[in-house]
């Protein structure tokens, strides 16, 4: 197991934009996570910049181990999403969580549970009025599904969201 003081996250900014688009090409990232896009550098600029202007309601990081980035990490209140919202049914009191590990030195390590947990106990549940995070991997990415239990969360029901190619696995941890 990895030293969880060596994780720490900073903001996304534009110059980690070249990098996203490395990260969101790679295989292992992009079987799961933004398959339906194409990832060009323009398109990862058009769907990041926002983010990182203030302009959604998402707040994104990039995780570093000892100083060296890894991989992403964001957040939002499923309510500022209404589109996902709606079909989730949790409160103003929820906040949703996307990752990944997007350097494969750092796979199969078990940082992927710890910088989750980290990043949930820190920055999440450190908002005002967030008592409960979620988070939604397909049903069939069990590795990830392993890395969330790990992290202490709890299957809580499968959805299928319009316009989603694949059902939505719910899963949820609570403020302490």
């Amino acid at each position: 197991m990895s030293d969880t003081t060596k994780i720490t996250f900073r903001k996304l900014t534009e110059e980690d934009l070249h990098l996203m688009h490395i990260w969101l090409n790679e295989p292992h990232v992009h079987d799961w996570y933004d398959k339906d896009k194409q990832n060009t550098l323009e398109e990862v600029k058009n769907r990041y910049s926002p983010k990182i202007q203030g302009n959604q309601p998402t707040d994104c990081y990039i995780v570093l181990y000892d100083k060296n980035p890894l991989g992403y990490i964001q957040t939002y209140k499923v309510n500022d999403w209404p589109e996902f919202g709606d079909y989730v049914g949790y409160d103003d009191k929820t906040a949703s969580v996307d990752l990944f590990i997007g350097e494969s030195d750092f796979m199969g390590r078990g940082l992927g549970s710890l910088m989750l947990h980290k990043f949930v106990t820190e920055v999440v549940f450190a908002a005002p009025n967030v008592d409960t995070c979620i988070i939604g991997p397909e049903p069939d990415n069990k590795r990830a599904i392993h890395v969330y239990e790990k992290a202490g969360f709890k299957y809580i029901k499968t959805i299928q969201i319009p316009n989603e190619n694949q059902p939505t696995y719910i899963m949820e941890l609570k403020k302490d």
